[in-house]
């Protein structure tokens, strides 16, 4: 399924789900409460969005194909997966910002154990999370989290090169 098609059918699932949901509102009474809350929620996700949408853009006016080929290529093991691991931890932002670099790295000859190692470590290692977490959790939470997910980008990476380096993107 070629890229336009998959955004088109996420994007007819979403606008059914919207108009269900608008409907049961409507029904319910509460429309209006809804309508306001994603404007609100429109409005203060915008700038970020905006900001997400200039960076993807500037990334693939870069060319990196050449740059991530040397540092993120199947043949760099370990070393690599742990530079993706390192990047998707320091990735800021949400989904809008993650995966559109993750298929950039993907399509610049990127290894699929590093895109993988890179997108696991982004949902599970976010380390800009961690502050909040201290505050509402306490340190103990975040130790016993960073004791179980500590590994989980590596062996992600490890597992998806043994298994499915031969799969080209």
């Amino acid at each position: 399924m070629k890229k336009g098609n998959k955004m088109l059918t996420t994007t007819i699932l979403m606008g059914i789900i919207a108009l269900i949901l608008t409907i049961y509102s409507y029904v319910k009474g509460t429309y209006i409460t809804g309508l306001n809350n994603a404007f609100k929620t429109m409005l203060s996700i915008l700038p970020i969005l905006i900001l997400a949408f200039i960076i993807i853009g500037m990334l693939h006016s870069l060319d990196m194909a050449n740059n991530v080929k040397a540092i993120l290529e199947n043949q760099t093991g370990i070393k690599g997966i742990s530079i993706a691991t390192l990047g998707g931890m320091l990735t800021p932002g949400g989904p809008f910002v993650a995966l559109p670099l993750a298929a950039i790295l993907l399509k610049s000859g990127a290894g699929i154990g590093h895109v993988v190692a890179y997108t696991t470590a982004w949902s599970t290692w976010e380390i800009m999370r961690t502050p909040f977490e201290l505050s509402f959790l306490g340190w103990k939470y975040v130790l016993v989290k960073w004791s179980c997910i500590f590994i989980l980008p590596i062996i992600s990476g490890l597992t998806a090169q043994l298994l499915f380096s031969w799969i080209k993107f």
